[in-house]
């Protein structure tokens, strides 16, 4: 009787090894940081939030099907896609990305609100 997990009988048949889906917290936090930098540099902010709450539940499902075999084809344009599966295969990134993009919503609601109130 073999003493492989089904994982290495998968790596031994496919005779490759599947990536790692772990990433630092550090680098989750640098991640989060850069998206929300670019969102709001080119003004995405609804429409990011709106996309961030329909992926939130479907995230690890989207990494499985997509993100991870496409993964070659995504490298190739100079991303790093398994750094990117691993951080949206944890629903928690994809919650902290969505509560971040609805606090930047309501900031700017709030400026809106303010320049536009006439003070009565």
């Amino acid at each position: 009787m073999s003493n492989k997990s089904k994982l290495d009988k998968i790596k031994d048949f496919f005779g490759f090894e599947l990536p790692s889906l772990e990433i630092s917290p550090e680098r989750e936090d640098e991640i989060i940081e850069k998206i929300i930098e670019s969102v709001t540099k080119h003004g995405f902010v609804l429409p990011s939030l709106i996309v961030s709450q329909m992926l939130y539940p479907v995230s690890r499902l989207l990494v499985q099907t997509t993100i991870l075999p496409a993964a070659p084809l995504i490298e190739f344009l100079g991303l790093n896609a398994t750094e990117y599966a691993a951080f949206l295969n944890k629903k928690e990134n994809v919650k902290r990305i969505t509560d971040r993009l609805a606090e930047l919503k309501d900031e700017q609601d709030a400026k809106r609100t303010s320049f536009w109130d006439p003070g009565i």
